[in-house]
C-alpha cells in the first residue's frame, strides 16, 4: 500500500480540517459523537460499579479489575471508532449521513475485531516505547514517576520540589511516542474502517504513514501544544468566574452548576470531534485518495 510523505505545512491543514469537520452536516458530526461519549461513559461506570461490588480490595485486585474495565472498553470504542469514521467519510465525500451511523461498526464484526487489535496492539507498543525510552534517557525521574502513581495519596508540592532532574526528558518522550503512535492509530484504524486493509498491513501502513511524516507531526504536536495551553487558561478562567458564583448564595451555586457543567460537555464533545477529524484528515492526506491526498506544499513524495 502508498503511503505518502507530506511537508510540514499538513500539520496545520490537518487541525484546520478537523476544526471546519461538519459544517455541511453539524447535526451527524456532532450527534454521533455525542452517542459515542455517552455510551462510553456509561460503559466505563457500569463497569466500574460492577467492580467495586463484586472484586476484593488490594493492589492486585485493583490492577486486574482496572484491566477487566478497559479491556471491554476497548472493544466497544474499536467499533464506535470503525461507525465514527465511517461517519465522517461519508458527511466528507457529501453522501447521507446519521448521528447513529457511529453504531455502524458494530454490524461488521471484521472490521470491528481488527480494530480492537489494532487498539490493543498500539496501546502495549505505546507503553512499552515510553518504557524503553524513560529508562534510557531519564531513569530517575521515571522511577520517581511510577512510585508517586503507585501511591494511593496526591502528590504534595514537596514531592514535586524534590523532583529528580530528566523529568523535562521524560515528558519529551512521552510527547513524542504519543504523537507518533497517535498517527499510526489513525492511519491504521482508516485503513480497516475505509479499505478493508487487513490487520498486518494496516498496521504496516500506519507504522509507514508515521515515520515518514514525522516533520508535519512534529508541528501538529506544537500546535496542539499551544492549543492546550490556550485551552487550560480559558478553563483558568472559568473555574475563578464559577467559583467566584459558587461562593455566593445557594441561587447562585446552582446557577454556576447549570452553566458550567454544559460548557465542560461542549468542550469535551469539541475535542472528541477535533481529534477523530484530525485522524481522518491525517488518513486521507497519507493513505487515502479524498480532496486533500495529494495537493500539499510541494514537498510530497509518494512511496
Amino acid at each position: 500500500m502508498t503511503t505518502r510523505t507530506m511537508g510540514p505545512a499538513a500539520g496545520w491543514r490537518w487541525l484546520m480540517a478537523a476544526v471546519n469537520l461538519g459544517g455541511s452536516n453539524p447535526k451527524a458530526i456532532f450527534g454521533g459523537a455525542a452517542l459515542l461519549l455517552a455510551v462510553v461513559f456509561a460503559a466505563a461506570m457500569a463497569l466500574s460499579v460492577l467492580l467495586a461490588l463484586v472484586m476484593p480490595a488490594g493492589g492486585g485486585a485493583q490492577m486486574a479489575g482496572s484491566v477487566l474495565v478497559t479491556l471491554p472498553l476497548l472493544a466497544l470504542m474499536a467499533a464506535l471508532m470503525v461507525g465514527y469514521l465511517r461517519l465522517i467519510d461519508a458527511v466528507e465525500d457529501g453522501r447521507p449521513a446519521t448521528a447513529t451511523q457511529v453504531f455502524s461498526g458494530f454490524a461488521d464484526r471484521g472490521a470491528w475485531v481488527q480494530a480492537m487489535v489494532i487498539l490493543v496492539a498500539l496501546a502495549l507498543l505505546q507503553y512499552l516505547l515510553i518504557a524503553g525510552g524513560v529508562m534510557l534517557v531519564a531513569p530517575d525521574a521515571g522511577r520517581w514517576y511510577l512510585e508517586n502513581m503507585a501511591s494511593a495519596s496526591a502528590v504534595t508540592p514537596e514531592q514535586v520540589a524534590e523532583m529528580p532532574p530528566g523529568f523535562g526528558r521524560l515528558l519529551a518522550v512521552v510527547m513524542v511516542v504519543g504523537v507518533l503512535t497517535y498517527a499510526a492509530q489513525a492511519i491504521a484504524l482508516g485503513q480497516v474502517a475505509l479499505r478493508n486493509r487487513g490487520v498486518g498491513g494496516a498496521l504496516a501502513d500506519g507504522a509507514a504513514g508515521a515515520v515518514r511524516n514525522v516533520l508535519p507531526l512534529v508541528v501538529l504536536m506544537l500546535l496542539g501544544l499551544v492549543a492546550m495551553l490556550v485551552f487550560g487558561l480559558v478553563i483558568g478562567l472559568l473555574a475563578v468566574l464559577f467559583g467566584g458564583l459558587a461562593g455566593g448564595s445557594g441561587a447562585a451555586m446552582v446557577a454556576a452548576m447549570v452553566i458550567g457543567i454544559p460548557v465542560y460537555l461542549l468542550v469535551v464533545l469539541v475535542m472528541v470531534v477535533v481529534s477523530f477529524g484530525v485522524m481522518y484528515a491525517m488518513w486521507r492526506d497519507i493513505c487515502g485518495d479524498g480532496a486533500g491526498a495529494g495537493r500539499d506544499d510541494g514537498s510530497h513524495v509518494a512511496a
